[in-house]
């Protein structure tokens, strides 16, 4: 219903319309301007959860929506999840789609069932529950956020990178414990209008960010598709560094353990900044440890085809790689040939005895 409205009311609609606003044309943009991805599909879904998040907690004072504090919550609840889900399709170059991206909802449901329908102590205690469940989410999301930081050859999703790690799960657990912890299920109209003014300056930043930000960072090819390089972009000089770069990882630098793109750039005399463009426009890598993984992986193909190292222990291949220890080996050669190290080695030399000579 509406009410007398106040300055500071006014205030807090206007903040709101134009964070919902800038969130609108963010959701058209996504839709119009760029093609279908699952990039692009998490971004729509945390446009369009983050314009019900704005309205919801309009000060009552200008509109009372009279929504239950179940579903205050809930909404509040999805919104935080897409964007946990966005930030790891976001970050993860091999994300794609099944049941273990919606495990936080899993959780989530009982959990704001318990925090909004339960009273007294069975209440508090799953109230409790949820913030810290909220707050592990958030450790995640900036464990991905912070997690080969140095390694991501995209500089637009750098950036995020820092932004996204201080700035929006914090906000956004201090918006969610003061809701939480409401009384009356509503939030004050001081506390709505300062709400809505940082969120309206983390909408434009956010906007700013995504309107600018290169296709590249968005969209990514297929499983099987060709890395689209943009060598139209590197000047002759680029091209010479580049080509020093291929040289020295196809003489065996890519074996070195615990090899770094800042380390590279050291051994090569290349500033950092350029080598993460020099590898990303040149050779189309989105990150330095798939640029280096597929070069490990084709020689892991070689040495496991290989008649003679027969009987060499994968582990000893995987150290032998510059890999620290097995497990990364066998999830880096699974995703790029889709069988692990063990079944590709019976496959290959198996074809081998019998004369068909399928490796490839």
């Amino acid at each position: 219903m509406i009410g007398n409205v106040t300055w500071l009311g006014l205030a807090d609609v206007m903040l709101r319309s134009g964070t919902v606003a800038i969130l609108m044309l963010l959701v058209a943009h996504l839709l119009f301007r760029l093609g279908r991805g699952s990039v692009v599909t998490a971004a729509l879904v945390f446009c369009v959860t983050g314009i019900v998040e704005a309205a919801i907690n309009v000060s009552p004072e200008v509109v009372d929506l009279d929504l239950s504090e179940l579903t205050i919550m809930s909404l509040q609840q999805i919104h935080f999840v897409a964007l946990w889900i966005f930030v790891k399709v976001l970050f993860d170059d091999r994300f794609k789609w099944g049941p273990r991206c919606f495990v936080p909802l899993i959780f989530a449901v009982p959990l704001t069932m318990g925090a909004a329908l339960l009273p007294g102590l069975g209440g508090t205690i799953f109230r409790g529950l949820l913030v810290a469940y909220d707050v592990g989410l958030f450790i995640v999301l900036i464990r991905w956020a912070l997690t080969d930081e140095a390694s991501d050859l995209v500089s637009a999703r750098r950036t995020f990178r820092r932004a996204l790690a201080f700035s929006v799960p914090p906000f956004s657990l201090v918006v969610f414990l003061t809701t939480l912890f409401e009384r009356d299920g509503q939030l004050t109209s001081i506390l709505c209008t300062s709400y809505s003014a940082v969120y309206f300056l983390m909408a434009i930043g956010f906007g700013f960010w995504m309107t600018s930000a290169k296709k590249q960072m968005l969209l990514r090819p297929e499983p099987g598709e060709p890395r689209a390089a943009q060598e139209a972009e590197l000047t002759a000089a680029d091209r010479i560094e580049l080509d020093r770069v291929i040289k020295a990882v196809d003489g065996g630098l890519y074996l070195e353990p615990g090899l770094t793109i800042g380390g590279l750039g050291d051994l090569l005399a290349i500033p950092e900044h350029r080598l993460r463009r020099l590898i990303n426009k040149g050779l189309g890598y989105r990150n330095f440890a798939a640029f280096v993984n597929d070069y490990r992986i084709e020689e892991a193909k070689r040495r496991l085809a290989d008649p003679k190292m027969a009987r060499e222990q994968i582990v000893s291949h995987a150290f032998s790689l510059g890999y620290a220890s097995l497990a990364p080996f066998n999830r880096a050669f699974r995703e790029r040939v889709g069988i692990s190290p063990t079944e590709y080695r019976e496959q290959v030399l198996s074809d081998a005895v019998t004369g068909t000579s399928l490796a490839s």
